[in-house]
């Protein structure tokens, strides 16, 4: 048995890194977080959006664009397919300063846009029953599995939980 936990621990270790190497976006001080997958290095990046000093914007609180490392680095707004399909959100205002988010493509984890005690914006989600301050994922994408038809094995959430340590949860698709 011991055996096991061992070879599994490692195992879990090995996906858990499998997207060492990737780039990460430059910092920004309206950043909510970032995806990568396993098909290339290209990262969706997802900004607060203010309307003034501490005030989210209401029509559109987050800017969502795509660095493309595969190719030249540059920034790119997402495409429409992309939009409707896969990394657009769906928006629904809360609260001043409250917005509720999900990925289009993955409705039913739900995502909180809210300006923490300092008024920086943060994104929270709970995954595996925990809170975790959001700052990037990861998503790997079944082999054969493209274009509009992509399925993932597993999704990877990064973030921080309530005292600040940092953790990684894992859904399994």
């Amino acid at each position: 048995m011991k055996n096991f936990l061992i070879f599994s621990s490692f195992l879990f270790s090995l996906l858990v890194n499998a997207q060492e190497g990737y780039p990460t976006p430059p910092k920004s001080a309206n950043r909510l977080f970032y995806i990568q997958h396993n098909e290339n290095k290209n990262t969706f990046v997802y900004d607060a959006i203010f309307s003034s000093k501490d005030i989210l914007d209401e029509v559109n609180p987050v800017d969502i664009y795509r660095i493309l490392y595969a190719e030249d680095g540059s920034k790119k707004p997402l495409t429409s397919i992309q939009k409707k399909l896969a990394y657009g959100l769906d928006i629904k205002k809360i609260d001043k300063n409250v917005y509720q988010l999900s990925l289009v493509s993955y409705p039913k984890q739900k995502l909180t846009l809210k300006l923490d005690q300092q008024k920086n914006p943060i994104v929270q989600t709970t995954v595996n029953n925990k809170l975790i301050t959001l700052n990037r994922v990861f998503l790997k994408q079944k082999k054969g599995t493209t274009g509009i038809s992509v399925k993932l094995d597993y999704i990877l959430f990064y973030g921080k939980d309530k005292n600040g340590k940092s953790l990684h949860e894992k859904i399994v698709l």
